[in-house]
């Protein structure tokens, strides 16, 4: 039986006097650059693949944070580690206090009550999102069926307010009663009209359901309005581009909501 293994095939030159054969072969150091591409390209493809996972570890990962006392100069936290206090201030874990609670409420009454036509637009929205979101909801239809904004730019509305006295309540702290006075000067008749009412308030709120709980719609306090309600301090019913709240069903919302904090 014959041998079938191939065999390389001489070729015969014409012009080679000594007609020997040639055979077609690789280049040694053609085999060796190869070789060494296919490392490089390996090497290349680890470090891409490392550079990928680094970028996407620092961007996931938490910010170090470095807080300074600039009375002081002193560094007081550095990379999330605390490295004590100042006279003026102090690393703790956060958590929200009154000051917060006051804070919110105290912007929101200045967002409802202080008024001047071109900003009105995004204060009502910023007061919206400090409400819990049904509440917001009530509170946005009210607005628009009782006419109250439209009614503000048609009379020209602008009106400042003062807050007299905030104060949280002894037996529930997530209760909050306010007193303030609203000036408004606006057009009735093709007259100037300028009115003042003085208001209090009563808060009822909560923890915020969202997460953060610090974030920019409860101005990162950590609360948000559950329920709210605003009378004159007389008595006195007023027209509702001055008092902005419904007369009936925020007050039996709170009561409902919280029914021992009319004791």
């Amino acid at each position: 039986m014959k041998d079938k293994t191939l065999q390389p095939t001489p070729l015969n030159i014409e012009g080679d006097m000594s007609q020997s054969p040639f055979y077609l072969t690789r280049d040694p150091d053609d085999i060796v650059t190869i070789s060494s591409l296919f490392k490089a390209v390996w090497i290349l493809l680890i470090v891409l693949s490392l550079s990928v996972g680094i970028n996407i570890f620092l961007s996931l990962r938490k910010a170090d944070r470095i807080v300074v006392d600039k009375s002081s100069g002193r560094v007081i936290e550095l990379n999330n580690r605390d490295y004590g206090s100042t006279e003026t201030v102090s690393i703790s874990p956060d958590t929200p206090t009154n000051t917060d609670k006051k804070y919110l409420v105290k912007e929101f009454l200045t967002a409802l009550y202080e008024v001047e036509q071109s900003t009105r637009e995004s204060q009502v929205n910023k007061l919206l999102r400090m409400l819990d979101p049904d509440l917001s909801l009530a509170m946005a239809g009210r607005l628009k069926q009782n006419g109250v904004l439209a009614a503000e730019k048609a009379e020209s509305v602008n009106s400042s307010w003062e807050l007299q006295d905030l104060t949280v309540d002894e037996n529930d702290p997530y209760v909050l009663r306010a007193l303030g006075v609203r000036k408004i000067r606006r057009k009735a008749a093709g007259q100037d009209v300028e009115e003042s009412v003085q208001f209090k308030a009563k808060f009822l709120l909560k923890d915020s359901p969202s997460s953060p709980v610090r974030n920019d719609n409860n101005l990162r306090t950590g609360f948000t309005i559950l329920r709210f309600r605003v009378e004159p301090v007389n008595g006195k019913s007023v027209a509702p581009i001055m008092l902005i709240a419904d007369e009936s069903e925020p007050e039996a919302a709170a009561s409902s909501a919280n029914p021992n904090e009319n004791q």
